[in-house]
């Protein structure tokens, strides 16, 4: 390549003796100027000379500036060795495109006189399109890369590098030299590499950022924010430029180098077990193993325990996140309140233990582990089941016992069928068996039952009133009820007769009380009235209370007044009513049972208040009410009662904890 020597201000060429002459070559000494412009760039210079001893030739070349007359002072010096009796040299470099540049060829003659051609101009094509020989495969971001080539320049303004379109920083270049910077814009791996020189450019593929390795971790298990160190190659140095992910979960990288990443288990993985995958350099790599989440262990639980008791789990592994940790008594959620790793404080959930036993779960992503001992539930109400078939709000009031098995009269769930069906309870495991009922009853009818079987007031416009036979599971039509049709009669049985009056008719404008009783005997198929039920008979008195001890009954509740505190006791031998204790408020929507010699009233809404969710005993012998165990934790009213094999059951009804919707939760109690 030519040698070009730019002279300015500073730096002077300066011979002795001589004087730079711009005048011609004198005509004994012929030097002639050729110049050509090739379609690709550069130009070509080419000298002819006569007239001279080429022994006294000192320096020869060629003179371009883009000013005329070009002379030692404000020129690019071309030295060209002379062959023969020519000179010749080609310009590649550093010429703008469509400039217009003036060349002279020049001859030094035992440096002391200098022979000039005549001036030539051409307009530039430009540099000579630059040629991209060499790259290195592979380098990180930041590094410095050369590019090795030809036709390139020593002006770097003049140069631009890019990779994948993102501009490098030119640190050094020249001829055949670029020395750039990899951007840290990149968003390619594998970009192209262009470089432009003078608005000629040339393109090069083949180069790629150095891949990530992973060659070791210095843990495959562990648990949430544990350090992991990730020992490998071609990281980046700068953290943020890394990525390390478990599965999808990106993890907070805490140092980074060529080599080495640190970083801390991510608190929301999704899984137990994650392949831990580094991006870094623009790529991705995985190890060949997976990250193992250490399961957590439950070490300490309180054995005996009530219902919405405090209690810690105490353990280890647990997330640090106590929203992140899902604890299960048998089925039932429990709630977190405050947690960390070792610890977890809840309360013991309102849920189903049919067992009166719990197992204590915790689960964590798809890991659960179980405490080994159970857990002995305490509550005298306990739930045994949470999915009731049917609805029950109400009506048909009450449930009833016969033949030692529980009955109750309602719809189904599915809230598109309006029909009533008789479901049986089977105690063994909480379930119900449907049946159907070859009659319509009206929303106000009720249900009792002694001994043998189950009597239907429908209620309807012909006071229907029906039998079931348990162990032919066969109904028949009985004589009409002989009373005013009336709704939510008060009902009860003593010897197993059935006994049903008061309630009022809802149909008139003006509604109807009532206050008259009547005996249905099932031995003559009759029924005859009793003595009325006058206590307050102008006060309406609907679904109240009833339980029978002794073959005495008792009445109350069903209160639509707050003095209506009354309760009554009815005895079939004087046929008369008795008032015994107050009740402790007046209250409706109350259900009742009676078990071993006592009677409990569960449940209700107090006049003027709203739902309930206490249980009151009372003892006949004492003549008075006592409070005892609340029923669960959810206030409830118009709801189902009865006791069976020495124990009692709540369930259905209106609740107010989830927007005064049917409850389909079912309580057992045990004294």
């Amino acid at each position: 390549m030519p040698r070009i020597f730019i002279y300015t201000s500073m730096f002077l060429l300066v011979f002795s003796c001589q004087k730079d002459d711009p005048t011609p070559t004198p005509e004994a000494i012929n030097l002639t100027l050729s110049v050509s412009v090739p379609q690709n760039g550069g130009v070509n210079l080419k000298a002819t000379y006569t007239g001279l001893d080429l022994n006294n030739i000192s320096e020869s070349g060629f003179l371009l500036s883009n000013q005329p007359v070009p002379t030692l002072n404000n020129s690019i010096i071309i030295q060209s060795k002379i062959t023969g009796n020519q000179l010749e040299n080609t310009i590649n470099t550093d010429l703008v495109y469509n400039g217009e540049y003036f060349v002279r060829a020049y001859i030094k003659v035992a440096d002391t006189e200098i022979y000039y051609s005549d001036e030539q101009s051409f307009v530039s094509l430009g540099s000579t399109t630059p040629i991209i020989k060499e790259v290195p495969q592979q380098a990180h971001i930041l590094d410095t890369i050369s590019i090795s080539g030809n036709y390139f320049s020593t002006k770097t303004n003049y140069i631009k590098v890019s990779l994948g379109g993102e501009s490098s920083r030119i640190i050094y270049s020249n001829d055949s030299i670029i020395k750039c910077i990899v951007p840290v814009t990149l968003k390619s791996f594998n970009p192209t590499i262009e470089v432009k020189i003078y608005e000629k450019k040339v393109t090069f593929n083949g180069f790629s950022l150095f891949k990530p390795e992973i060659s070791s971790i210095s843990s495959l298990s562990g648990t949430f924010r544990d350090e992991l160190i990730i020992n490998g190659d071609h990281f980046d140095f700068e953290k943020s430029r890394n990525k390390v992910y478990f599965g999808n979960v990106e993890a907070t990288i805490t140092y980074a180098d060529r080599n080495t990443l640190k970083v801390l288990v991510p608190d929301d993985l999704e899984s137990s077990s994650e392949q831990i995958k580094v991006s870094a350099q623009l790529q991705e790599n995985s190890f060949s193993d997976n990250f193992k989440l250490i399961a957590p262990k439950i070490n300490f639980v309180e054995k005996n325990v009530f219902a919405n008791q405090s209690v810690v789990i105490q353990g280890a592994n647990f997330h640090p996140l106590k929203d992140k940790n899902f604890i299960y008594f048998e089925e039932a959620k429990a709630n977190i309140s405050f947690g960390d790793t070792q610890n977890l404080n809840t309360k013991v959930p309102f849920g189903a233990f049919p067992r009166r036993k719990a197992i204590v779960k915790i689960q964590l992503l798809d890991l659960i582990v179980e405490y080994e001992v159970e857990l002995n539930i305490q509550d005298k109400w306990i739930m045994v089941s949470n999915n009731l078939p049917f609805r029950f709000y109400r009506g048909i009031n009450n449930a009833v016992v016969t033949n030692n098995t529980a009955y109750v009269i309602a719809p189904s769930k599915d809230l598109f069928d309006d029909n009533y069906y008789l479901w049986k309870f089977n105690p063994n495991n909480f379930g119900w068996e449907k049946s159907t009922i070859p009659f319509s009853i009206k929303w106000s009818g009720v249900a009792e039952a002694n001994m043998d079987k189950l009597f239907v007031y429908t209620a309807d416009s012909n006071n229907s009133f029906w039998e079931y036979n348990p162990l032919t599971q066969q109904w028949k039509q009985l004589p009409n009820y002989p009373g005013a049709r009336r709704d939510y009669a008060t009902h009860f049985s003593i010897n197993k007769e059935i006994y049903m009056g008061m309630g009022a008719d809802f149909e008139p404008y003006t509604r109807i009380t009532y206050g008259d009783f009547y005996k249905y005997s099932p031995d003559t198929n009759t029924w005859t009235q009793i003595v009325d039920f006058t206590y307050q008979n102008y006060f309406l008195r609907t679904e109240t209370s009833t339980f029978t001890i002794n073959n005495i009954a008792y009445v109350g509740n069903g209160a639509t007044n707050t003095g209506m505190v009354d309760y009554w006791s009815y005895h079939p031998n004087t046929n008369e009513w008795i008032r015994i204790a107050n009740f402790k408020d007046s209250r409706r929507y109350t259900a009742s049972f009676e078990l071993n010699g006592f009677g409990y009233v569960t449940g209700g809404n107090p006049t003027g208040g709203s739902n309930t969710k206490d249980c009151w005993k009372y003892n006949p012998l004492s003549n008075i009410w006592t409070k005892i165990d609340d029923i669960g934790h959810i206030e409830r009213g118009g709801h189902f009662s009865f006791s069976l094999n020495g124990k009692a059951y709540v369930g259905g009804g209106g609740i107010y904890d989830s927007g005064g919707s049917n409850g389909y939760d079912f309580y057992e109690y045990i004294p």
